[in-house]
């Protein structure tokens, strides 16, 4: 198990959920995560894995969606940045910290100052294991990560009936990026997708159903493991994932 305490700019250090109903999300995601909690007083909530490790937060808003958080150093440079490569500042920067950024082709993301008393773990049930941004333009999206972050990136599919880049900082993959083909309808917008690690992925498909859960793509094997795509009963699509136990990551092309 690894933490994100002092991380490269570019590399996922929160994840959280912005919840239109936080009691219901908290029982939902501790039912199908195993998810214990540190409630505050305005209702937000950190959620805690293992002995006591932070797996996400779930706070109270006017939206009900997943959102990922990019580290970076300083949010009011991290905005400059966004308008000098293209993309769009949608709010903030917010409490010092956090800017709501949208890249050129559509999709949005938080851009976070890390917190000195908060680290995401990663590697256990119930963690944040991975994320991709879903786009029609997928070279637009990559070239202005690129910019922003100086992230080497390369195709993992063929670049026409699959465009799928994977995005490196230091020879270590981060992120992916999928542009959007027929299977998704035509008026998806475009989106990050986040995955979250589990034992089980055809389990906690059954387990989503239950709780009044939908299941939006049943459970499929994928290179980097079992995966399935989901929707919590306030509407907010997540993905989990049941890696391989020896799990080899695509080599970074520009890595010598």
């Amino acid at each position: 198990m690894t933490h994100t305490t002092g991380i490269l700019s570019g590399t996922p250090c929160w994840v959280s959920l912005d919840s239109t109903d936080p009691p219901a999300s908290r029982d939902f995601y501790a039912a199908l995560l195993g998810w214990r909690y540190t409630v505050d007083r305005r209702g937000g909530a950190l959620a805690h894995v293992g002995r006591d490790e932070v797996a996400a937060g779930i706070d109270p808003g006017r939206r009900h969606e997943w959102r990922l958080h990019l580290a970076i150093r300083n949010p009011w440079i991290a905005s400059e940045r966004v308008r000098q490569h293209g993309g769009r500042v949608v709010r903030g920067p917010l409490e010092g910290r956090t800017v709501i950024a949208e890249d050129p082709s559509g999709g949005v993301i938080a851009l976070s100052a890390q917190r000195p008393d908060i680290s995401l773990a990663y590697g256990l049930h119930g963690c944040f294991e991975w994320a991709d941004l879903n786009t029609r333009d997928g070279h637009l999206a990559d070239k202005f990560f690129r910019g922003l972050f100086g992230y080497s990136q390369g195709q993992v599919g063929d670049g026409v009936d699959v465009d799928y880049t994977v995005w490196w900082l230091n020879g270590e993959a981060v992120l992916g990026r999928y542009r959007m083909d027929a299977e998704f309808p035509a008026d998806t917008a475009p989106h990050w997708m986040v995955f979250f690690r589990v034992t089980d992925t055809d389990e906690a498909a059954r387990c989503v159903r239950r709780l009044s859960g939908t299941v939006m793509v049943e459970p499929f094997d994928s290179a980097y493991g079992r995966a399935a795509v989901l929707c919590d009963p306030q509407g907010a699509p997540f993905s989990v994932i049941e890696p391989h136990e020896e799990e080899e990551e695509p080599a970074d092309p520009y890595d010598d």
